[in-house]
C-alpha cells in the first residue's frame, strides 16, 4: 500500500504545535500514534524519533533533560520570506525555486542563501517521501478525500486540463490543500490523463476464505504430483498413464500463457517508458521557458541549475531509448 508520507524529520515536526518549543520523549511519540503519522511506516515512535535525534540536520535535540526534545530551529529573516514565498503561492517548491525568490527579495548571494537556509530545522516546512518539493506544515493533504469522492461519484479518469477546477469546484478541496497521486497508488498518471483506480472492498472472512481454498488447491495438487510419481513405469495400470499426457498437455499451455504474459509485460514496460520520455521531454520545455524569465532577471546561477538539469534529463532519455530498442529487438 502506496500513501503520501511524511520524511522522517516531517513526522516529528508536524507533532509540534504553533509556539511549542520543547516537549518529552512520551508526548511525541503519543502525538505521532495518535495523528497516525507512523501509519505506512514500519518503525514505532519511539525508533523513529531515535533516528531523527541522529541527523545532521535534525530539527530537533536532546534538551537538559534526556526525556526532553527541543527545536534547533533558530529565527532568521530568509525563512520568514520562505514560508511567505510559499503561502502566497499556495504550491510547493522545490529548493533551488525558494533560494531563487530570495535572491531577489534580498541582497544574499546564491551560496549565502543556501547555508543559512536550512528547512529542515524549520517546523513550518515539511517534505513528503518521494518528493523533493516543500510544503507548509499547516497545509492538509486531500489525496482520501478526492479519493472517496471519485469512488462514491464512479469517476475512473479525468483530464488534466481540467483537473484544477475539479478538485476546486466538483471535489470541493482548500485551496492551501495537497493534492499527491504520484504518491499514491490509488492514482496514475499518463500522458494527460489523471486516472482513479478504485478496488472492491473484499471482507477479511472472503480473504480468508481465499486463502484456504488456494491453500487446500496447492496441497491437492503436490498429494497427485507424489502419488503419480511412486508409480513405477512397468507397473502403472492403464488409468495412470493418462494424467501423464494431461500434465504435459497443462505444461504446454503453461508455457503458452507464460509467453503470452511476458509479452504483455514487456508492452506495459515499454508504454511506461515512453511515458518516462514524454514527461521529461515536457519538463525540458519547461526549462526551456524559466532559462529565459531567468536570462531577463540576468539570474545566471538559476539557468546553470536548470543547464545542468536539462542535461541530465537528455542523457536519461538517450538511455531509455536504448532500452527500448534493444526491447523490440527481441
Amino acid at each position: 500500500m502506496k500513501r503520501p508520507t511524511y520524511t522522517l524529520p516531517s513526522i516529528v515536526k508536524k507533532v509540534f504545535r504553533s509556539g511549542e518549543r520543547s516537549l518529552p520523549r512520551t508526548e511525541i511519540c503519543s502525538r505521532m500514534e495518535v495523528n497516525e503519522l507512523t501509519a505506512f511506516l514500519d518503525l514505532d515512535s519511539a525508533t523513529l524519533l531515535d533516528k531523527v535525534l541522529k541527523l545532521e540536520q535534525s530539527p530537533v535535540r536532546i534538551a537538559s533533560s534526556e526525556a526532553i526534545v527541543e527545536i534547533t530551529y533558530q529565527p532568521h529573516q530568509v525563512y520568514d520570506l520562505a514560508h511567505r514565498f510559499l503561502r502566497d503561492t499556495q504550491t510547493p517548491k522545490k529548493l533551488e525555486q525558494i533560494v531563487a525568490e530570495l535572491r531577489r527579495q534580498t541582497q544574499f548571494g546564491w551560496n549565502q542563501i543556501l547555508r543559512m537556509l536550512q528547512l529542515e530545522r524549520d517546523p513550518r516546512f515539511v517534505q513528503y517521501q518521494g518528493d523533493d518539493r516543500w510544503f507548509l506544515a499547516e497545509w492538509t493533504q486531500a489525496n482520501d478525500q478526492v479519493y472517496d469522492f471519485c469512488r462514491d461519484n464512479g469517476i475512473t479518469h479525468v483530464a488534466a486540463r481540467s483537473l484544477v477546477h475539479f478538485l476546486e469546484q466538483e471535489v470541493g478541496i482548500a485551496g492551501d490543500a495537497a493534492f499527491l497521486p504520484l504518491l499514491d497508488d490509488r492514482f496514475r498518471v499518463e500522458g494527460e490523463t489523471l486516472y482513479i483506480i478504485v478496488r472492491s472492498e473484499e471482507t477479511d472472512e472472503e480473504l480468508a476464505a481465499e486463502e484456504i481454498a488456494a491453500a487446500d488447491s496447492s496441497e491437492s495438487i503436490a498429494v497427485i504430483e507424489n502419488e503419480t510419481e511412486e508409480v513405477a513405469p512397468e507397473t502403472a495400470s492403464p488409468l495412470h498413464q493418462e494424467p501423464k499426457q494431461e500434465e504435459t498437455i497443462f505444461t504446454k499451455e503453461e508455457t503458452n500463457m507464460t509467453n503470452a504474459t511476458n509479452l504483455r509485460v514487456l508492452e506495459e514496460v515499454q508504454q511506461l517508458l515512453q511515458e518516462a520520455i514524454s514527461r521529461l521531454e515536457g519538463r525540458n520545455q519547461e526549462m526551456s521557458q524559466e532559462v529565459v524569465a531567468h536570462f531577463q532577471q540576468s539570474n545566471m546561477q538559476a539557468i546553470e541549475v536548470l543547464m545542468k538539469e536539462k542535461h541530465k534529463h537528455e542523457q536519461i532519455v538517450l538511455g531509455i531509448q536504448q532500452v527500448l530498442a534493444t526491447s523490440e529487438q527481441q
